[in-house]
């Protein structure tokens, strides 16, 4: 059983369709020949049994899963699953393969289908006198023929097991040739998969940002410009016909569609890395739709460098938006740091004068609110927050402020509480001073504990009532001394009156019966 020699850019999809129809076999007993399962799953481009159709072939199993499957697409754009991705196609089972490349949980998705181009079908019969399926086409999101310009057919998938006996491109088909972006989007994917194909290399999250810095689309460090990026992305996606809306970003407005691409931390479809390189790709190689770069000074490296560069450019006199639009800095930050380096910025209207600043501090020494303060001097409570955290060590003095207001605070709610109810119990305090019960048992737990009522012992309430027991044996016990002529102990009268142990263990709660004993045994 030997599988056919592969052809160029053949899937090993196509190559068991191959074997199957020059055995003349259906798909259940050539699998169950091939993998032992007649019913195993064979994906288009995430085909399994690479392990056996090396066995069987002049092809290792490394050649099979780096040029005749899309393993190292999937494995390359998802390094940490390079592994699982690896050893689930050298075995034999399929849903195992696919939960290894994440498809299950891509919420970008295209529905499964063969896809061919009738050209290459054409040619591929001339030259090697069958047509077959080619890895390029099957890659997700590419619609179009890099060879030949001409939009790609889509082949229904059969059902499970998906082989079929003469399932094989229709080289009689027509096809329409396809627009130049997406021609050249084909291309570029054909050289990325052929390049990836030859080494081990894995994809570089640090690619992209460097695209995107180049590009004008970050501001600062870590922070991207969403909406400039969105809506860019968006109208150059339009401009690729024919994909499946489920893989392109659906408006202007879906920042998730790159926030988790360029955050690094979340499994992307292959398809979403594709787009954004080929569109920076495109972008280099367009210089006219490329915007100027901002800023030529050096970029900000750190925190450090980037305060400098503020106070730098606002000693230069710029204004704080053109210091905010070169820095990435918000106006709050860059006019906070103006204020704690004494660098005097042009504000319309001229509210917050230096005597203004004088005041604020003076109350805000004192312990006010800053609701209040912003109440006093008509400006906002923000503006009151930067004026305090300018003023060194002002934060931690405030605090401490709080702390100690809260403390009075709530010491006097306890103390009120025991002072209107003296007789209340701890459990009681706490259920009327709740929030100052627990902060006071968080930072002052031993004036809690020695202020609060001692806990008293419990009073237990008997459910036997000894005084009409006493009057009822009081009769019985004078009847038995009556009837006796000589002496009798205390454990043989409570004998003859039930042997209930009353007279022995308990006879403190028999005043009368113990007194009518003691009568008669005189």
């Amino acid at each position: 059983m030997q599988l056919p020699t592969s052809l160029p850019d053949e899937t090993l999809f196509s190559r068991y369709v191959r074997h199957m129809t020059m055995l003349g076999m259906n798909g259940e007993d050539y699998l169950k020949a091939l993998l032992k399962k007649p019913r195993a799953s064979i994906h288009p481009y995430l085909t399994i049994g690479i392990t056996k159709a090396a066995q069987i072939s002049s092809n290792t199993v490394s050649t099979i899963y780096r040029e005749q499957t899309l393993g190292r697409l999937f494995s390359y754009f998802l390094p940490q699953q390079s592994q699982p991705i690896f050893k689930t196609l050298l075995s034999n089972s399929g849903n195992a393969a696919i939960r290894a490349c994440q498809l299950v949980t891509f919420k970008e998705s295209e529905e499964l289908s063969l896809k061919y181009c009738p050209h290459c079908a054409r040619e591929d019969i001339k030259k090697h006198g069958v047509a077959y399926w080619h890895r390029m086409h099957q890659v997700p999101g590419i619609e179009a023929c890099h060879l030949h310009g001409f939009w790609l057919i889509h082949e229904d998938l059969p059902e499970r097991p998906h082989v079929k006996f003469l399932l094989l491109p229709k080289h009689a088909q027509e096809s329409e040739p396809c627009s130049d972006l997406s021609c050249e989007f084909a291309k570029f994917t054909e050289s990325l998969l052929n390049k990836i194909s030859r080494t081990n290399k894995i994809f570089d999250q640090n690619t992209i940002i460097e695209h995107l810095k180049k590009h004008n689309f970050m501001a600062g460090d870590k922070r991207f410009k969403r909406k400039e990026l969105s809506s860019d992305l968006f109208h150059f996606a339009q401009k690729l016909e024919h994909i499946s809306p489920c893989l392109l970003p659906y408006s202007e407005t879906d920042y998730r569609y790159c926030s988790y691409l360029l955050s690094g931390d979340v499994s992307q479809h292959p398809f979403k890395y594709l787009l954004v390189s080929f569109w920076m790709e495109y972008r280099s190689n367009n210089a006219s739709e490329a915007r100027p770069v901002a800023y030529d000074d050096k970029p900000v490296t750190n925190k450090e460098d980037c305060s400098t560069l503020c106070i730098r450019l606002l000693k230069q006199r710029e204004s704080l938006a053109e210091v905010s639009r070169i820095t990435g800095k918000s106006r709050c930050y860059i006019k906070a740091l103006a204020m704690k380096n004494n660098i005097s910025v042009e504000l319309k209207p001229k509210v917050i004068t230096e005597s203004l600043i004088c005041a604020v501090l003076k109350m805000a020494y004192k312990g006010f609110h800053r609701k209040v303060m912003a109440t006093q001097f008509q400006i906002s409570t923000g503006s009151v927050e930067q004026i305090i955290s300018s003023e060194e060590g002002l934060v931690e003095k405030r605090k401490q402020f709080k702390y100690q207001s809260k403390r009075r605070k709530y010491k006097a709610t306890i103390l009120r509480a025991i002072r209107d109810n003296p007789s209340a119990i701890k459990q009681e305090i706490k259920k009327h001073c709740y929030a100052a019960f627990h902060w006071l048992y968080a930072h002052e737990r031993y004036w809690l504990n020695s202020t609060l009522p001692s806990p008293t012992k419990p009073k237990v309430r008997s459910k036997i009532n000894w005084e009409e027991r006493d009057i009822e044996l009081a009769p019985k016990v004078r009847a038995i001394m009556l009837s006796l002529k000589g002496k009798i102990s205390r454990t043989q009268l409570d004998k003859a009156v039930g042997d209930l142990g009353w007279l022995i263990r308990e006879e403190h709660k028999f005043p009368i019966t113990m007194e009518i004993y003691r009568s008669f045994r005189n």
